[in-house]
């Protein structure tokens, strides 16, 4: 779920209070925000892999939402986006290192190949 996610970044940054409250419908500012973040990953990879089984973005509605796969893409690879962009939001000192982290992770998954079919182009 979307929510596994989201507090694994939390839990990455030490945000235990967040973390503890993720989902939870009487924390709606901190759903809010890191249900928006999460979403700014998922556009991000979602132009980066467009070729997967997406139309459009996967977008989450709400964080009971199951979160989205991309090919060659974990878990955690998604919790390193949305503490990336988290830390760069508030300004944190470790946002370059979670940048950082993020890219290299991103970097390191594996892209499914593309199959150009054998003949001449004209």
């Amino acid at each position: 779920m979307i929510k596994d996610v989201c507090r694994a970044a939390a839990l990455s940054l030490g945000l235990e209070k967040e973390s503890s409250e993720m989902g939870d419908e009487t924390a709606t500012e901190t759903n809010e925000k890191f249900l928006r973040l999460y979403n700014l990953v998922v556009s991000e990879l979602y132009d980066v892999y467009r070729r997967g089984d997406y139309a459009e973005p996967p977008f989450g509605s709400d964080m009971s939402d199951e979160q989205a796969r991309f090919f060659g893409v974990s878990d955690r690879v998604l919790a390193y986006g949305i503490a990336a962009e988290y830390a760069v939001e508030e300004c944190l000192d470790t946002a370059e290192m979670w940048d950082a982290r993020y890219k290299n992770a991103l970097a390191l998954a594996p892209k499914k190949s593309v199959k150009i079919p054998a003949g001449r182009f004209y």
